[in-house]
Order: structure tokens, then sequence, then C-alpha cells
């Protein structure tokens, strides 16, 4: 089975360590990767989560080479409302035409108006459960976690997912 490239930005992964998901998401046909800038933002707790499957090979991390971060410069002199962390996961996104995993809406919609594609944390419950690897309960659960701790999500595709995996239970 192929697997795809994504390229997570920082609060992603924040929700997947804070939730739980990030074991479950491995399961995933994705090989994830992040940015050394952006692996960097985590809290020591929170990078060991990432240290076994860093040494799997599940997640990479990317080491931004001299004329690379000097490439990421010139985006962010462009815009200043990112940050050369988010700057980064657009970078790699764009240069390697992959996904863009990101919770963040300048960052999503910056890269979503130059033919990036991106997801979010939503797309990953979905995919979860749609390769069987939660329960509609366990999602229901999940996301009603992930909006207690992301005031950011987008309440109604929130809401709508929540009433239709109520059914299953």
């Amino acid at each position: 089975m192929k697997h795809r490239i994504a390229i997570n930005d920082a609060n992603i992964l924040i929700d997947l360590v804070k939730t739980g998901l990030f074991e479950a998401s491995l399961k995933l046909p994705i090989v994830y990767h992040t940015t050394s800038i952006i692996f960097e933002e985590l809290h020591d707790f929170q990078r060991a989560f990432f240290s076994v499957a860093i040494q799997q090979e599940k997640y990479r991390i990317i080491d931004i080479t001299l004329d690379e971060m000097a490439e990421i410069y010139e985006l962010v002199a462009i815009d200043r409302n990112l940050s050369e962390q988010d700057w980064s996961a657009y970078y790699y996104s764009k240069k390697w035409m992959c996904l863009l995993l990101t919770g963040d809406t300048r960052l999503r919609n910056r890269a979503s108006s130059n033919g990036i594609q991106v997801c979010g944390i939503l797309w990953i419950l979905d995919e979860l459960l749609s390769g069987q690897h939660i329960t509609p309960t366990d999602a229901y659960h999940l996301l009603q976690q992930l909006m207690s701790i992301n005031k950011r999500l987008p309440q109604n595709e929130c809401l709508e997912r929540l009433r239709f995996w109520s059914k299953y239970f």
C-alpha cells in the first residue's frame, strides 16, 4: 500500500498528543513530516510522544538547509501574518506537492489559494473512522474532547459530526 506524505504544523501535533490520537493516527497510510523549527515549538513531554514513531520512520523531522531557510524567510517577508514555522510547513507542502495538515486559518487559506491540499484534525478523525481504526462512539468522544481543548475548530462541522455519530450509540 502506498503511503501519502503529509506535512503537519504544530497545532495538529498538539491536538494529536492532547487527545491521545497520535498512536491511532500512525495507523493511517500516511508518512507524517514536520519541520525541525515546528518540532522545536513543542514541549519536551510532547516531543517524547514522537520518539518511537521517529525511530520507526512513521514520523519524520525535516532538517531545513540554509538555502531552504533563506527561501522560507523570503516567504515570511511577503506575509508576516504567518510565522516562519507556518511558512516552513507551507514551503515543504508546496515543494513536495503533498498534503498539509493544519488547523491554522491563515495558513489554510494561503495554502489552499496556492493549490495545496489542506486538511485538519477533523479529517484525521474521519480517516480513522473510515479505516475502522476507531468506532463512531470513539470518534464522538474524541471530538468532544477536541472541542474542549481547541476552541478554533469549526463549530458547525463539529456539531454535524456529533449528531451523525450519536446515532451509533
